[in-house]
């Protein structure tokens, strides 16, 4: 009779159908043996799984504590009652238990393999985890006195870790996800008893040249400050990560760059709005997007990911918008969001910040090759840029164009790419100038033509090499070690600036600040060595 019922309960739990087995064994006609009451504790642990309600698991651990004598040399008993301390946030209490387990376990490859789907190696890790995340937790305590490391380790562990729906570990002051391939990397620019600016690194092969990132929290304690920090990341970029790697929040949307058609998944974020009063307009998930979706293909070219970012704060009373296209600030998506705002937006809150990512990746079939794809080609051209870097810094650059087309042969001799030998001397300059003078509006697109075919305007952020040079040409002068090279090369760089160059020719002031100075388009004529990419 004993074993017809433990088959059909087997059957049922096969098939999912916990709340059929408990019906069945708490019928007042079955005798409870110790069999049957660690499958009815199973059962209702299953239930938790399926309806997240802690009573269920209370009440397996009631029964399976019942039959505690039996069970204590049986590493079922031993697993079911640490699943159940596991996930009731009692871990210490679990650990003791699914290590007892393991050493129940008979050492056969038939036992080895019947464990195998129990995943105890996980729940023991997972266990060990939370009881560090514990401790970090009790010793960070407000944060007063803390190193730069044991902030890292409280966002890690007990801020990131088990945060998505799959497996993480914590490794190399990072959170990596082996199913993605994605790598999450706080690094701590500064912080004090009360406030912490943090800079997220973001890295996985779906988003090609990675994601940068800074957050900023403030509050009464450290402790306040982190939590503000990581939660504003959390709930704005890393979230629309999550929608990406999970196809949630998906657009279809479709651009054209240098005659070529490019289709775009297109996934977002729930805009993350915080504020001191309510603000009475109502922002749907798609509000800004709609706002910029036809002006955004102005920006966008043939690159595998484009990550946009759309801030908007206010702050007694002066509103400050930002649309950046990874990384780039865009004055025209800028002011549009800004006007937008001011005009619909209905609140009497002095304060208010608006955060909101949408991250584009393009479709295999539309993508065309590029040579510096993925993490190792962004290595490559990085070692590009360093050698150019050393061959401009001691050059004696004249103002005659023999010396200008000398620079570019030598250039084009130690990297073999032309193109990036062009885009380097005249991206550069114009990234750090711009850097210098805020009073100087800086192009945003430049017109190319090609033996003297009427020109093609073409926006920087639609260059696939443009946000690949501006991050890693920082990098590279972040991490010199010779300051007076840097300094030297970083001038020469600005000297070389068009902008500039034509703001001096034309007798203005550049150090002025009662108005902006608006510099016109640059062109440039290219012969065939030179590609739009």
């Amino acid at each position: 009779m004993n074993n017809n019922i433990v088959e059909k309960i087997n059957k049922l739990h096969e098939e999912n159908k916990h709340e059929e087995i408990i019906k069945l064994l708490e019928d007042d006609n079955i005798t409870l043996d110790y069999e049957l009451t660690c499958l009815l504790a199973r059962a209702y642990n299953n239930m938790n799984l399926f309806n997240n309600d802690s009573e269920y698991i209370e009440k397996g651990m009631q029964l399976l504590l019942s039959v505690k004598e039996l069970g204590e040399n049986d590493p079922l008993w031993h697993y079911r009652i640490g699943y159940g301390y596991f996930y009731t946030d009692r871990e210490e209490e679990a650990l003791k238990h699914f290590n007892r387990a393991v050493e129940l376990i008979p050492k056969t490859k038939e036992q080895a393999a019947l464990w195998r789907e129990f995943n105890l190696g996980y729940l023991i890790s997972e266990c060990e985890a939370a009881i560090k995340s514990k401790e970090i937790t009790a010793s960070f305590g407000t944060g007063e006195n803390a190193t730069e490391q044991d902030i890292l380790d409280f966002i890690l562990f007990t801020l990131l870790h088990r945060i998505y729906p799959v497996d993480d570990i914590v490794t190399d002051n990072s959170i990596y996800i082996p199913e993605w391939l994605l790598v999450i990397k706080p690094k701590i620019l500064s912080y004090s008893n009360d406030r912490i600016d943090i800079e997220w690194s973001i890295s996985c092969p779906v988003f090609d040249n990675g994601i940068i990132e800074e957050s900023f929290g403030a509050g009464n304690t450290l402790q306040d400050a982190v939590y503000m920090a990581v939660g504003v990341f959390s709930a704005s970029l890393l979230q629309t990560v999550l929608n990406t790697l999970t196809a949630q929040n998906k657009l279809e949307y479709s651009s054209t760059f240098n005659n070529n058609i490019h289709k775009w998944d297109v996934y977002y974020n729930t805009p993350f709005l915080s504020s001191d009063k309510s603000i009475n307009t109502t922002i749907d998930d798609l509000y800004f997007w709609d706002i910029i979706y036809d002006e955004v293909k102005k920006f966008i070219g043939n690159q595998k990911m484009v990550c946009v970012k759309i801030y908007a704060a206010k702050l007694a009373g002066n509103l400050v918008t930002e649309c950046r296209i990874d990384d780039i600030f865009i004055n025209e998506l800028s002011g549009i969001i800004g006007e937008y705002i001011d005009e619909h937006i209905d609140t009497d809150a002095q304060f208010f910040t608006i955060k909101q990512y949408f991250i584009l990746i393009q479709h295999e079939e539309t993508t065309l090759p590029y040579i510096y794809a993925e993490s190792d080609g962004y290595v490559q051209l990085k070692n590009n840029l360093k050698t150019i870097c050393n061959i401009i810094h001691p050059y004696d650059l004249d103002q005659d164009e023999d010396s200008f087309y000398d620079l570019i042969d030598m250039l084009n001799d130690s990297v073999d790419d032309f193109t990036l030998c062009i885009e380097s001397l005249i991206f550069i300059p114009e990234i750090f100038a711009s850097n210098v003078y805020d009073n100087i509006d800086f192009p945003e697109h430049m017109m190319v033509s090609f033996n003297e075919e009427t020109p093609v305007a073409i926006n920087f952020t639609q260059f696939a090499d443009y946000s690949r040079i501006y991050r890693a040409i920082w990098e590279i002068f972040d991490s010199y070690e010779d300051i007076i090279k840097r300094d030297e090369l970083y001038n020469k760089f600005i000297n070389m600036s068009i902008t500039i160059n034509g703001i001096m020719m034309d007798g203005k002031e550049l150090d002025e600040d009662s108005e902006n100075i608006i510099v016109p388009v640059f062109e440039l004529n290219a012969d065939e060595r030179f590609e739009i990419r």
